[in-house]
């Protein structure tokens, strides 16, 4: 990650050199340079993927797309910057809506606002200025439909995918977003994974994991999605070739927003924050009514408990709630559920990365997060915890993880055999172990 982060770096004043409006006004921008000093997750899939892509080119296509003026610059550089600064913009709208980084004045509604309108004309500009003239169309474009995708994913969430709108019945939550994008959420690689969460879930709640699902492709997997969908364009790697890399993507998106929903749970106390998140954005989800996996198995259980008084509004949230509430969604195992279903669909991600791409395997070490983060620590050495492991649940989930994990390491000798099959390997359009992952799932439901 160390190499990918400082081609970005020695691009940023390139992009930050765009517009004279935001010279020297260091506001619009300190989100972005803040992210890039850290672990910029999303450039980093920018210039792996491509890596992972361009050994799917055919020779030819590989050789005469090498060839092309400021072949180098562009993937190694510019659109991993793009793709942090589409996220970055999405940060400062996120800030706004959900109140987080202390974002509820109207002053700093303000400065998140305009930070944000600025660095979007910035981008623009940056991509009909520097990028290579057979790149920008399409790049422009790539980029458009990301921040179009996103902002009709925060509306979703906004008002389909929280409490009230559950209580209050969906009937027709489709026709809050326009059709075109609806079709392009495409959660066909997640399928069996969504059927598995439906049997564990009562049927009254369905309908809102849909909604919770379509909202997260949105606002977070569509990112990972656009971004192959325009490295595959750009290199013209066959469609074929390509869907297993998209299907990758949109089980690593969802996986990563899993991943954070979990840690929105963990007490301001324990101080844990990244370069996006303060210690006090905590329950960010839960004073938003925002439903969210480890909530869809607290309704299940039907608790009525505190958490349930903050949903339905009848108190008003305070930090000194902060420990009792993480108590309860832990001694309720709802959260300890969400966090073993969120290392399934690690599994199904991992399986379709191929055994033999180096650059592949840096995107599977991506997926540890799953099994370890720094936000996992407090959840684990709660006392709930050594409850939860005596679990029936906990235990059958664990052995279909491992079972999973099985199947997945005997990928390499499933690819063997089919590459032992002249014209087989380039004909697939999935990994061969994917569909005994999948029959795995479904057993299970």
């Amino acid at each position: 990650m160390y190499q990918v982060i400082e081609q970005v770096k020695l691009e940023l004043p390139a992009f930050l050199a765009q517009g004279q409006a935001t010279v020297g006004a260091e506001w619009v921008s300190d989100l972005l340079e803040s992210k890039l000093a850290g672990r910029p997750i999303r450039a980093y899939f920018l210039a792996k993927t491509t890596n992972w892509l361009v050994q799917l080119q055919p020779a030819w296509q590989r050789i005469q797309t090498r060839l092309l003026p400021g072949y180098g610059r562009l993937f190694s550089a510019q659109l991993p910057l793009i793709f942090e600064v589409v996220i970055t913009v999405q940060y400062l709208h996120n800030q706004i809506l959900d109140g987080k980084s202390g974002v509820t004045s109207r002053e700093k509604i303000s400065r998140n606002l305009l930070a944000a309108n600025l660095l979007k004309e910035k981008l623009y500009r940056y991509i009909d200025q520097e990028l290579p003239r057979w790149a920008r169309s399409i790049t422009a474009q790539a980029v458009r439909t990301s921040f179009e995708l996103v902002d009709q994913g925060q509306f979703l969430e906004q008002t389909q995918n929280v409490y009230a709108a559950y209580r209050d019945g969906q009937p027709n939550w489709q026709q809050s977003i326009p059709t075109v994008v609806l079709e392009r959420v495409d959660l066909s690689a997640v399928g069996p994974f969504l059927d598995k969460l439906k049997n564990d879930l009562p049927m009254m709640l369905h309908e809102q994991l849909d909604v919770y699902f379509h909202r997260m492709y949105l606002t977070c997997a569509s990112l990972f999605v656009e971004a192959v969908n325009l490295l595959g364009k750009l290199l013209k790697v066959p469609a074929q070739r390509l869907a297993p890399v998209r299907h990758f993507s949109v089980c690593y998106g969802l996986m990563r927003q899993l991943v954070n929903d979990n840690a929105d749970w963990i007490p301001t106390r324990f101080g844990l924050e990244t370069k996006t998140k303060v210690a006090a954005d905590s329950f960010s989800d839960l004073r938003n009514t925002t439903l969210t996996l480890p909530l869809f198995f607290y309704l299940a259980e039907g608790q009525g408990g505190k958490i349930d008084y903050f949903l339905e509004r009848q108190m008003c949230w305070s930090a000194a709630f902060e420990d009792a509430v993480f108590d309860e969604i832990l001694e309720s195992d709802s959260l300890f559920k969400s966090v073993q279903n969120t290392r399934i669909l690690a599994e199904l991600a991992l399986a379709h990365l191929p055994a033999d791409n180096l650059d592949a395997q840096f995107l599977a070490d991506s997926c540890e997060i799953v099994h370890w983060n720094k936000f996992l620590a407090p959840c684990l050495k709660h006392p709930a915890y050594q409850g939860y492991r005596k679990t029936t649940y906990r235990k059958r989930t664990r052995r279909l993880i491992l079972e999973l994990r099985r199947e997945r390491t005997h990928q390499p000798e499933a690819i063997k055999r089919q590459k032992s099959v002249p014209h087989l390997w380039e004909s697939q359009v999935q990994s061969p172990l994917i569909p005994k992952l999948h029959a795995l799932l479904r057993q299970t439901s």
